[in-house]
């Protein structure tokens, strides 16, 4: 049984008694020479508390037994061991408690006898080790309650197991019952389709034999037919032969009938001549029957004449059939020459009609640039102030247009390259009041470090990148304010706070200089709240929505990663609802101009929707850009009209306005207007103070403003 430990006393020695001495009789014992007084019989528990108990001297009873012990160790896992010098290092552990041993015992022989030794979930395993826990609770009487209470709870959540199990088995028996019938579905089905199979490759396999017979009857067929009609050409050529050697041969026979007859008539003419010369009834005779001889000559004649009046000699025929085969063959080439100069024809009026259209939109052109066009400037001038002279200067400005070589001047002036540019080496900084923003919040001098336009573009476009990674990350999905996100971007950036600071008042220095760069103009309005930075945002999203359309075009047509100016056309009419004839050969001219496509006529679209690393679009994007900006001025004066002499402004007059203009408008959207125009939030915006009309104006211009409906 195991021993329990008494706590040591006034540094006395430690005594080990047994559970059964927690009510041991008496009133007082001795320990280490002090008296402690035992609490009275009568409290104690009848035949409970009064039991005698049996001393546990654990360990040291493991004195009894023959452990060679020389010295004791403490191992890294805080556990005491004896060392052997016999055994040369060999460890040995403190031996058990005996209450212990016995328990394990038991356990090992309960398992032994019940054949469950192998470590698995098992019924009578589990019951040799309930009676150990039960022994366990019987013994360690101070603790029954609780471990009972264990013992109860594990009992408890085993009934409930075994009741889930009880209740789950009917559904598995029934899920492996059904998964059987469904195999056993899905086996015949697969069956009834194999033997389909069979029938059908067999039917196919039928039938592509009776084609085959079917076609070799049919080449049999042909060549019979081919060879009956030489057989008939031949026939025809012999019966042509024989008709003209029969005409030849009666024309012969008659030919020889008529001399014998003439010869015939000379002679008895001249005998009847020599005899009966002068008798009269002879030569009437003779008169009578040489009558009767013409009339049936001519007779013959006539039917010559009439059965072989149409019939032309063979000669002439074949010479006749011969120039009417090369006639035959002349005619079949001009026709082919006649076609392919249609066609030719055709292909000439199309180009025709194509280079009167670009003459027209180049004539517009000029006319566009004599109105718009001034005396081009002196560029050489510009040597005298660019550091490097003139040999710098025309580097730069080398197969540069004039509007190139202004971006070139402003590059110039915003890095530093103009002679003696003026600028201050020090910002006086602004305080830090709360009026100032986060990021430009410092006391004393800032160094200037002139930044250009370049890198300024390059630390926007930076800027850009990390906000739309840090807004995809938020949970609530609200976009971080521009001016806070830069202050956190400055000082993730930069680990001296005199760093963060100096990049804050170059960037707002930078971005003052060159705001009328569309993109840095853009963000600066942003950071300084005067733009909503939804615009932004929305921008993009059209213009993924533009290469959307496009795309879903491309696919349509082959994907090909090209379309035909029709198309390109096409989809730019459907994509941009309402929009003017004028306003659709802007955007197809810019981007014949971008893709140098007006000879190929196809447009590798793509190309079109590329930035440079300072965020410069193409001519197509900036032609875009630029109608939207027209849209929204347009949308804008509208709701000023309705406004009129509305001064100020309250916000149900520009509601009403609004919703006069744009019918189509949820009221989401209208909320959202109102909500940027009063800077108020959507729950009290009917709360705010009336507004200058010119104040609304422009923060609807600046606003993520868009017209929703057709425009009327």
């Amino acid at each position: 049984m195991a021993a329990a430990r008494l706590p040591p006393l006034s540094g006395g020695n430690m005594v080990a008694v047994g559970p059964q001495f927690d009510g041991m009789l008496g009133t007082m014992y001795r320990l280490d020479d002090q008296h402690h007084p035992l609490p009275p019989p009568r409290s104690l528990k009848p035949y409970v508390d009064t039991k005698a108990g049996e001393l546990e001297i654990w360990p040291s009873h493991a004195s009894g037994q023959d452990v060679p012990t020389t010295s004791a160790m403490l191992t890294k896992s805080k556990g005491l061991v004896l060392i052997s010098d016999e055994e040369m290092g060999k460890p040995q552990l403190i031996p058990k408690p005996r209450f212990l041993e016995q328990l394990e015992s038991f356990v090992k022989k309960e398992l032994r006898a019940l054949n469950v030794m192998e470590v698995k979930p098992s019924e009578l395993r589990l019951q040799a080790y309930r009676e150990v826990f039960e022994y366990l609770i019987e013994n360690f009487k101070t603790y029954r309650s609780l471990l009972a209470a264990i013992k109860n709870e594990y009992e408890m959540m085993l009934a409930y197991q075994r009741q889930q199990i009880r209740e789950l088995e009917p559904l598995r028996q029934m899920l492996v019952t059904v998964s059987e019938q469904c195999d056993q579905k899905i086996m015949a089905l697969r069956d009834e389709e194999k033997k389909e199979i069979l029938d059908l490759r067999q039917a196919i396999k039928k039938q592509s034999q009776e084609m085959s017979a079917m076609h070799n009857e049919k080449l049999d067929l042909q060549k019979q037919v081919e060879r009956l009609q030489d057989e008939l050409e031949e026939l025809y050529h012999q019966y042509r032969n024989e008709c003209d050697a029969r005409k030849l041969l009666i024309t012969d026979i008659n030919d020889l009938r008529y001399q014998q007859e003439d010869y015939l008539m000379s002679k008895q003419n001249q005998q009847d001549t020599q005899t009966a010369a002068d008798d009269p009834v002879i030569m009437k005779t003779a008169l009578k029957k040489a009558r009767e001889d013409e009339k049936a000559a001519t007779q013959r004649l006539n039917e010559m004449i009439a059965n072989y009046g149409d019939v032309i000699p063979r000669r002439d025929f074949e010479a006749v059939e011969t120039k009417c085969k090369q006639l035959d063959e002349k005619y079949l080439q001009v026709q082919g020459d006649f076609k392919k100069l249609h066609a030719e024809h055709e292909a000439l009026l199309d180009v025709n009609k194509q280079v009167t259209q670009q003459r027209d939109q180049f004539y517009v052109e000029l006319e566009t640039l004599k109105r718009s066009s001034t005396p081009r400037p002196d560029w050489d001038k510009c040597a005298d102030y660019i550091s490097g002279g003139i040999v710098h200067w025309r580097q730069l400005a080398e197969n540069k247009s004039s509007n190139e070589l202004v971006d070139v001047l402003l590059t110039e002036i915003g890095s530093g390259g103009i002679v003696d540019s003026g600028g201050a080496d020090y910002f006086d900084a602004l305080g830090t009041g709360d009026d100032v923003p986060v990021y430009l919040r410092y006391e004393g001098q800032v160094r200037n470090r002139k930044l250009g336009k370049r890198d300024c573009a390059l630390l926007i476009r930076d800027i850009w990148r990390e906000k739309g990674a840090h807004d995809a990350q938020k949970a609530d999905g609200i976009r971080e304010n521009m001016a806070d996100f830069l202050h956190m971007y400055l000082k993730r950036r930069f680990a001296l706070d005199q760093m963060v600071v100096e990049w804050g008042y170059n960037l707002e220095d930078a971005c003052k200089r060159y705001e009328n760069d569309e993109n840095i103009g853009q963000f600066y309005g942003i950071l300084t709240g005067k733009i909503d930075e939804e615009t932004f945002h929305a921008q993009i999203q059209r213009v993924q929505q533009l290469i959307t359309a496009l795309t879903k075009a491309d696919a349509d047509h082959g994907n090909l990663g090209k379309l035909p100016r029709d198309i390109f056309k096409k989809t730019l009419e459907e994509f941009f609802e309402g929009i003017s004839e004028e306003g659709l050969l802007t955007f197809v001219n810019a981007a014949e101009v971008e893709l140098d496509a007006k000879e190929s006529q196809e447009f590798e679209y793509k190309n079109l929707f590329m930035e440079d690393d300072e965020g410069k679009c193409t001519s197509f994007l900036e032609a875009v850009y630029k109608y939207w900006k027209e849209q929204k001025q347009k949308y804008v004066d509208d709701i000023k009209q309705q406004l009129e002499d509305t001064n100020p402004v309250s916000v149900d007059d520009l509601r009403r306005a609004i919703m006069l203009v744009d019918p189509e408008i949820s009221d989401t959207q209208v909320a959202g207007y109102l909500s940027w125009v009063y800077q108020t939030p959507t729950d009290k915006i009917f709360d705010a103070d009336p507004l200058d009309v010119a104040v609304v104006v422009e923060r609807l211009l600046n606003g993520n403003v868009l017209r929703v409906g057709k425009h009327t």
